[in-house]
């Protein structure tokens, strides 16, 4: 009798390990599909920049050239090592705010063929971050519910994972819309 109540007792023990193990498991690899996901949101919103910064420098040049008064002040002298990823984003957006502003002001100021296409070039790597960046905010939704919420809040406490933090542009864009 006492023999079936300890086999009882392991089988149940084993069961009930093999249960959390695996609840551990899945969690775990939640977590690991979405850091994943950001990090590769992270790269291309990083690429991106970069290609934003060039463009706006090469831009930025040809407007100076055609009128020598006239061009995003600042941006020779930024430095993208002094900002994180969100504040270069926020920074390039206002950069590119400035420029849109001198090119519709100035009419004096006209563009080439091969100039258009760099503006061109622009505007689509501003879509294409707002893409990356709502993909990073759509990843990083599914990884900060998965650390606010049981079990998977566990494995985050077990693994030292903390909240990260959303790209706000589409909050910021809403702001000024409603401000005017």
């Amino acid at each position: 009798m006492y023999d079936f109540m300890l086999i009882y007792i392991i089988l149940i023990t084993i069961i009930l390990l093999t249960i959390l193990i695996f609840m551990y498991t899945v969690n775990y690899n939640k977590f690991q599909i979405a850091i994943i996901k950001i990090s590769e949101a992270e790269e291309n919103i990083n690429i991106l920049l970069d290609k934003k910064l060039n463009l706006l420098l090469r831009i930025n040049k040809i407007i100076e050239g055609k009128k020598s008064n006239v061009k995003l002040t600042g941006i020779d002298n930024l430095n993208k090592d002094d900002f994180n990823t969100f504040q270069l984003s926020t920074e390039l957006d206002k950069y590119n705010k400035k420029l849109i502003e001198i090119t519709d002001f100035n009419k004096e100021i006209t563009f080439d063929n091969e100039e258009k296409a760099i503006l061109d070039e622009l505007n689509d790597i501003k879509i294409e971050c707002l893409a990356a960046e709502r993909y990073y905010n759509d990843n990083v939704t599914i990884y900060n519910k998965l650390i606010k919420c049981f079990p998977s809040n566990l494995i985050a406490k077990i693994c030292k994972y903390r909240i990260k933090d959303f790209y706000s542009n589409e909050k910021e864009e809403i702001f000024e819309i409603l401000k005017k």
